[in-house]
């Protein structure tokens, strides 16, 4: 399998949720790259939806960083909503613990709309 580039994009929704959608593979080599996506002055966004539907691969260092964003959000009584998780993802957050803390919704506009 070929590796896939990793790249991010930020949008803000006319309702102040940002939007981040990551796409390629995460990896330790991207793993900074995506702490600055969810982190990207260091203070979290409060409302955030992770879109993952391009995500063709996600290790620790893409869990760490959700779990760091997820913290961040939190501590400003934010949440971190994950979207259009691929099977693989679904199962590391599940055996992980993180699935009832990070829930993961169908699509983008069904964790924007809950």
């Amino acid at each position: 399998m070929t590796p896939q580039p990793f790249s991010a994009v930020r949008s803000l929704t006319p309702d102040g949720v940002t939007v981040v959608t990551l796409r390629g593979d995460i990896d330790q080599d991207v793993g900074t790259e995506v702490r600055q996506a969810l982190l990207p002055t260091g203070t979290p966004d409060p409302f955030t939806v992770v879109d993952l539907a391009s995500v063709s691969f996600m290790d620790t260092a893409g869990i760490n960083a959700l779990i760091l964003a997820h913290r961040a959000a939190a501590s400003r009584d934010g949440w971190i909503r994950l979207a259009a998780c691929s099977p693989t993802i679904l199962r590391v957050l599940d055996v992980l613990g993180i699935a009832g803390v990070m829930r993961c919704y169908p699509t983008v506009q069904d964790a924007l709309g809950d």
